[in-house]
């Protein structure tokens, strides 16, 4: 008998969730204590603070326990959105030798199986514990990041600098001016936040009170595309007023930024990261996205990674074309039987290959300005070491840090 139903639409079954923003994924290392339910130095991946509630961290755990893990994660999420992917690791004591080997900056990217792209540190010192060397934790953490590259899992370090201690800004550290031995250390993965929300820390007597927020800056971070500006005006503003959350922003030495306003300029300069205001504009705003290396560029155009977009940028492109690429490792390809050498298509189709997997979509995502392969034809595939030898050019999009403009009164147009 025919159905009367005439069209029978039924509910279909969901699958995985494919909504995941990958290049947002993170890792935070934070300073915490056990609880029942989250051992120390035990990976754990979060969507929501709900997640984290069900681990038993609150806002009272933080208050009983003088941290700030509740707080970092609770302003990731409200910046990011709930979602969001973030593998947290709680530790105790100094971050001296975190990011080593055997560390557990280590042990946090094998646990979430290298998917994590940006990783903070957050520091919240116990009252016994020696203050941090600031310059061998940044070149420590871009060590790590070293070990990320050459293991093809890179990702962006963030470190909290609890305790910024100069006094004014000429005093500070110049963050891409720091001299290792005879050399300037070109930390182009590591970025440094002395930010924090005044209010929030003014209520605390212990180390609390000089912390800088790391948990929103990761937020900032994993909402935007991998070419965003953490600081950009229009999308930016970290103030939820009806919270009162970011009402007052601060430096981690726990001073209002309006007390050092005529020194923002040279801590700007010197490549620390923090909020400011702008005038006729309601809120708080990172100042930048620095990174601390000084900005290098050579005789034939190449710069190096000065910003997190730009070392995002790099980062995405460098995981997309190994994906795209490794498929081809072990195969057997034809060779010019006069030569031994690459034919012209061969060359065109690996081209085609990397450019289609990975500069294509991101330029047409406005990840980029543009991205090119190119393919050594003299690459030999015949006697070993067989190797086919590849370079890749990108070419990000701009950033616009600052506005210039000259007006005049005039008697006609």
């Amino acid at each position: 008998m025919a159905s009367l139903k005439g069209v029978n639409i039924i509910r279909g079954k969901l699958g995985a969730s494919v909504n995941t923003n990958s290049d947002g994924i993170c890792g935070l290392l934070a300073t915490g204590v056990a609880t029942s339910e989250l051992e120390l130095l035990e990976a754990v991946e979060l969507h929501s603070t709900d997640d984290l509630e069900a681990l038993g961290i609150t806002e009272d755990y933080d208050k009983e326990n003088h941290v700030c893990v509740y707080r970092h994660v609770s302003e990731f999420f409200r910046i990011a959105g709930d979602g969001a992917t973030l593998h947290l690791m709680l530790y105790s004591g100094s971050p001296v030798d975190i990011f080593d080997e055997g560390g557990a900056a280590r042990q946090l990217i094998a646990a979430a199986k290298g998917e994590i792209r940006i990783l903070a540190l957050a520091n919240t010192p116990g009252e016994n514990d020696e203050p941090i060397v600031l310059n061998t934790l940044i070149q420590k953490a871009q060590n790590f990041y070293d070990w990320t590259f050459e293991t093809f899992r890179p990702c962006q370090v963030v470190l909290e600098y609890n305790g910024f201690a100069a006094n004014t800004a000429v005093e500070a550290q110049d963050l891409k001016e720091i001299v290792i031995g005879s050399s300037t250390l070109e930390a182009f993965k590591v970025s440094v936040c002395i930010g924090q929300d005044y209010q929030y820390a003014d209520q605390f007597t212990d180390s609390r009170r000089t912390m800088a927020d790391v948990g929103t800056m990761l937020g900032s971070i994993a909402a935007k595309a991998v070419n965003g500006n953490i600081g950009e005006v229009a999308t930016g503003n970290l103030t939820n007023a009806t919270k009162g959350i970011w009402i007052e922003a601060g430096l981690s030495n726990h001073k209002k930024i309006s007390q050092w306003d005529s020194q923002l300029e040279t801590l700007d300069e010197k490549g620390y990261i923090f909020a400011v205001s702008y005038s006729g504009f309601a809120g708080f705003y990172w100042n930048n996205d620095y990174t601390c290396t000084p900005v290098i560029k050579d005789k034939d155009g190449y710069f190096n990674e000065y910003t997190i977009s730009y070392g995002r940028v790099i980062d995405k492109c460098v995981r997309g074309l190994r994906t795209a690429l490794l498929p081809y490792v072990k195969s057997s390809q034809p060779v010019d039987p006069k030569t031994g050498k690459l034919p012209p298509a061969l060359c065109t189709n690996f081209e085609a290959i990397a450019d289609n997997a990975v500069f294509v979509p991101m330029q047409a995502a406005g990840e980029i300005t543009s991205g090119k392969t190119t393919i050594d034809p003299n690459s030999n595939l015949l006697i070993t070491p067989r190797v086919l030898n590849v370079s890749f050019v990108v070419v990000p999009t701009g950033c616009i840090d600052e506005i210039k403009g000259t007006i005049n009164l005039k008697t006609n147009l």
